[in-house]
């Protein structure tokens, strides 16, 4: 029964080995992936990564109050519009901090923060609008909130490079 016990621990150790070794090769690739792009194109993929993200956040907010919206007040219209509100601004919290430390590579600051919110509030207006303009076209709330999304997400990315960018040192 010990050697049993010693054989049964001995594989369970090369085999929590074999895992950290795994773990830690994936880490690095993950770590080197965006690396392996031309410079110029890192913020924009990992942007594009954090948009994504930021995306299906959002719109997992708006959805779910826009549910919640149904159930208790019927004037649907109104409703979307407060739905995708909320869904912003809980996105746009965790949107900055992403923003800076893994697109840009910046640490939060008053300036980021502030063309940050700056972009984001222009961004807003943009979805908002795109929404409405949706709605009135008679498109689903939920497609219509899919779209005003991703096409403000595409201007937003412009809007906060110069905001993000890190000095040259010289």
């Amino acid at each position: 029964m010990l050697l049993w016990k010693k054989c049964c621990r001995q594989l369970f150790d090369v085999e929590v080995a074999l895992v950290k070794q795994r773990t830690i090769k994936r880490k690095k690739e993950m770590k080197t992936w965006s690396r392996r792009l031309p410079a110029k194109y890192r913020s924009a993929v990992r942007f594009t990564c954090v948009g994504i993200f930021g995306t299906l956040l959002q719109y997992g907010i708006y959805y779910l109050f826009l549910e919640i919206f149904r159930r208790t007040i019927p004037d649907s219209n109104t409703m979307a519009s407060v739905a995708f509100t909320i869904g912003f601004y809980l996105e746009m919290i965790v949107n900055y901090f992403l923003t800076s430390y893994y697109t840009f590579h910046t640490h939060p600051s008053w300036k980021n923060a502030g063309g940050f919110v700056f972009g984001r509030v222009m961004n807003y207006i943009v979805q908002v609008c795109i929404l409405n303009v949706l709605l009135w076209l008679s498109m689903s709330e939920e497609w219509a909130g899919i779209a005003a999304i991703v096409l403000a997400g595409i201007l937003n990315y412009f809007v906060l490079l110069p905001f993000f960018r890190a000095k040259k040192k010289e």
